[in-house]
């Protein structure tokens, strides 16, 4: 009873979790093989009003525009204020002027590699995007997930005595590469 318990989570659990590890699995071959990112480049102007600080003129501009996403590279000079707005896939670099209210707006975006490769690299719960807060959620019960499957695998081969000797054969090899990897990439 417990067993086929134990073994339908395990099995749940595995595919809840594999949109999340499949987007791992293509940004990582993209990053470890340097597939090279297209990106597409444009630019616009727009008008927003005059004297606003960064945060204020990010948050006009978004309304505006319809732009979304993490202001972030803030950096003031008398003459112009200039930010990004990052998100999954895209990129908006503005430079805003604030004594006449004129912003330039350079947006990046990278398609659906790019998009994978930002999936890859984000973390916490602090953006302003939530759909961006709710992959960082889902990567946490993913985590979690993944424990769930290493342990409810263990005890299901652990039963099966057959199939105790290859999986002590995997066990042990998985061990030693990975033991090998850890100590090669800190040397």
């Amino acid at each position: 009873m417990i067993y086929k318990l134990l073994r339908n989570i395990h099995l749940l659990a595995g595919l809840f979790a594999l949109p999340a590890l499949l987007t791992y699995a293509v940004s990582s071959v993209q990053m470890a093989h340097r597939i090279r990112i297209p990106q597409n480049v444009t630019e616009e102007d727009a008008t927003l009003a005059p004297g606003l600080a960064p945060r204020a003129a990010a948050l006009q501009l978004m309304a505006q525009q319809g732009f979304s996403g993490d202001l972030g590279g803030v950096l003031t000079t008398p003459a112009q204020t200039t930010f990004s707005i990052t998100r999954v896939g895209s990129r908006y670099q503005v430079g805003y002027d604030p004594g006449s209210g004129r912003a330039h707006v350079k947006r990046t975006d990278t398609g659906i590699l790019g998009e994978l490769n930002r999936l890859h690299h984000l973390h916490g719960l602090h953006h302003e995007n939530r759909a961006m807060n709710a992959w960082a959620v889902m990567l946490a019960a993913v985590s979690l997930i993944l424990l769930t499957i290493g342990v409810t695998g263990i005890y299901m081969w652990f039963k099966l005595q057959r199939e105790r000797v290859i999986g002590a054969i995997l066990l042990s090899v998985n061990l030693i590469i990975s033991i090998g990897l850890l100590t090669f990439l800190r040397s």
